[in-house]
């Protein structure tokens, strides 16, 4: 950069000894870069923004190597997994990180892409790697709504539980299609199991045996939500 001709010291101010660069670069991303290179570290509260740009200027001034390996930790932090993996995929993707790629993938399933189309990095995917993502949402998806229907029921002595049941089922699995990540979430899902057990009760008028946490019906909700919002395996 510095080997670029400069402006004649006729059209240099007189303060100016050396040679100044005008970047577009920002403020903050330049500290950023600045913070990876020699090293600092990352501000304490990053967010993927932050991350992904951190990813293009690095690349833009050609810094590679162990630079990059504190950068590629952080992206793939459990925070971020869980509040926007598809971003944290798509950028993984982006700079072909397969490791971090391969760890995020999982816990895309449970996200709709649709929601982070318009994300540059998500846009720089490549189809394979969309496609990828989305069979995983789709069989995870698929297996949710098998979790729903085949989950043991404790309740097989209790009045009326067949009834409640089986209109419970349905009405867990029409919802669960509606906004299935609601139920990949394990403090949502239990609320809004909850909720739908009081609806299907009032409406069937048969009871699901209790709606305290170690009821049959409790157990049976606390079950259902820690299947769904498992990640391992998916």
């Amino acid at each position: 950069m510095f080997g670029i001709p400069q402006p004649t010291l006729s059209t240099t101010p007189a303060r100016v000894t050396t040679p100044v660069i005008d970047v577009d670069d920002t403020p903050e991303d330049l500290e950023n870069f600045l913070r990876m290179v020699y090293p600092f570290g990352f501000p304490a509260t990053p967010t993927l923004d932050a991350i992904s740009r951190a990813f293009v200027i690095l690349d833009k001034y050609q810094v590679q190597g162990a630079s990059l390996r504190p950068l590629r930790s952080l992206l793939v932090s459990p925070e971020f997994l869980k509040s926007d993996p598809i971003r944290v995929y798509s950028i993984a993707c982006r700079w072909k990180f397969k490791e971090e790629a391969d760890l995020a993938a999982p816990y895309t399933a449970s996200r709709d892409i649709l929601a982070s189309i318009c994300e540059e990095d998500v846009q720089r995917m490549t189809s394979m790697e969309y496609h990828r993502i989305l069979i995983l949402g789709k069989e995870r998806r698929s297996r949710g709504q098998i979790h729903i229907y085949t989950l043991p029921l404790l309740c097989s002595g209790c009045f009326n539980y067949k009834k409640f049941y089986a209109a419970f089922r349905q009405k867990l699995s029409e919802d669960f299609s509606v906004d299935y990540n609601t139920f990949y979430d394990r403090g949502k899902c239990i609320v809004r199991c909850f909720e739908i057990a009081t609806e299907t009760e009032k409406e069937v008028g048969a009871s699901g045996c209790g709606g305290g946490r170690d009821s049959h019906l409790g157990t049976f909700i606390y079950l259902l939500a820690n299947k769904l919002s498992q990640h391992e395996g998916h």
